[in-house]
């Protein structure tokens, strides 16, 4: 159950910083906001991962 909710928190704060990010898609930084909020919903992945291999 712990990682569930780890990946629900990670997936949340991730597509939070995406739709930050595309709501300020004109300025710099809401490019880059977008570009974190992918990478966070990346590191889902390795962070199951981690769990299957680790």
């Amino acid at each position: 159950m712990y990682e569930l909710n780890v990946t629900l928190f990670i997936l949340i704060a991730a597509f939070v910083t995406m739709t930050v990010g595309f709501a300020a898609r004109e300025k710099n930084w809401g490019a880059a906001l977008i570009g974190v909020g992918i990478v966070g919903v990346l590191s889902v992945v390795g962070y199951k991962m981690y769990i299957t291999f680790g």
